[in-house]
């Protein structure tokens, strides 16, 4: 996870002024949790954007966030952030979502192993992370990114994890054209990310993005989004090895 003082708290404050982006990837956490009640985890919470519409339906999320200022953020809504994974037992959750956090983390296998240890057998995981190293722009610079991803590469590192992937496709189509276009008006100090860019993209390109991604998904986007899960025998499986250890 990131360390304390974390480097995009302007990035993460001017997307509040893209409603329709969060509605979107919110839906798209709705759509992949599980039914029933369900003991639910964001990892890398953030200021609360997703845990606090949770919590507004009734749901019980607990937080994984290392910021100190993002935690008290999340301390305001009612919650109780931890500040490391670690701390958290194994097989407790029936939900894990993650967004925009994978591509922040150096040792990406060790923590990918800590949300397969924290799942319960038969869990789910959603994961949404930029895409396309191409669309590196100075946000990734800002937020001090490590990687973006492809769907070939975000399957891998969860399949080397111990996940079965179950979907894995883009997001956002259109922003792939506007993040290259961003990328050359950089070049010559014509674009810098702001509230009233974001706020542009997000009422005038967004919804139309979202239309174009039923055709276009499979190929492109500008983000990438997994559905995964950890195998119900892997309960058998521990409690078997644990079988084999005798006196």
């Amino acid at each position: 996870m990131k360390p304390p003082q974390y480097a995009g708290r302007r990035i993460l404050e001017m997307m509040r002024s893209a409603p329709r982006y969060a509605d979107a990837v919110f839906q798209l956490i709705r759509a992949a949790r599980p039914q029933g009640s369900l003991r639910i985890l964001d990892f890398g919470a953030g200021d609360g954007i997703y845990p606090e519409r949770l919590l507004r339906e009734g749901c019980a999320v607990e937080c994984v966030e290392p910021d100190p200022a993002n935690r008290q953020s999340l301390i305001a809504l009612g919650l109780a952030p931890v500040d490391d994974i670690a701390a958290l037992p194994d097989n407790r959750y029936d939900f894990i979502y993650t967004v925009n956090v994978l591509e922040h983390l150096h040792n990406l296998d060790h923590h990918i192993a800590e949300l397969h240890r924290a799942l319960k057998p038969g869990g789910r995981l959603f994961v949404f992370v930029p895409a396309f190293a191409i669309l590196w722009t100075s946000l990734d610079d800002e937020v001090e990114h490590v990687r973006r991803f492809t769907r070939a590469t975000l399957k891998g590192a969860l399949a080397d994890g111990g996940f079965v992937i179950d979907e894995c496709r883009y997001f956002d189509s259109l922003g792939f054209p506007a993040a290259l276009c961003v990328r050359v008006l950089e070049r010559f100090a014509l674009f810098r990310y702001s509230p009233q860019t974001a706020g542009f993209y997000d009422r005038r390109l967004l919804p139309l993005s979202l239309l174009i991604d039923r055709l276009l998904s499979g190929v492109i986007g500008k983000n990438v989004i997994a559905v995964a899960r950890k195998r119900a025998r892997d309960r058998i499986s521990a409690a078997t090895s644990a079988t084999d250890i005798r006196p």
